[in-house]
């Protein structure tokens, strides 16, 4: 089973975004065989906000989800590692993020 907070976290990485649609995330996910649905993106993304995402509805009744704090690309990533490491206690996906950070 994937941890799906991870793997939510892994997208906004590997797009290399700060701002993404649920259903976005949700595409992605499914696109690399992780099943999940729109409600499971939002409800795993309230469970880490607001430490790491602000959420806004939009009028088409999509979600937007933005990390914060966005000071820059360097300090976006040392906040999900410290977040992820450390609240999460997620070895894997520490390494992964510490290997794309080198």
């Amino acid at each position: 089973m994937t941890n799906l907070p991870d793997s939510i976290i892994s997208i906004f990485l590997d797009k290399q975004a700060h701002v993404l649609k649920d259903t976005e995330v949700c595409n992605a996910l499914v696109n690399q065989g992780i099943p999940c649905n729109v409600d499971d993106i939002r409800r795993h993304v309230q469970l880490l906000s607001p430490a790491l995402f602000q959420l806004t509805l939009n009028k088409d009744g999509t979600q937007t989800i933005r990390v914060e704090p966005k000071v820059n690309d360097l300090f976006l990533r040392c906040r999900i590692v410290y977040y992820v490491f450390f609240r999460l206690r997620c070895v894997k996906i520490f390494s992964v993020i510490v290997a794309r950070l080198k």
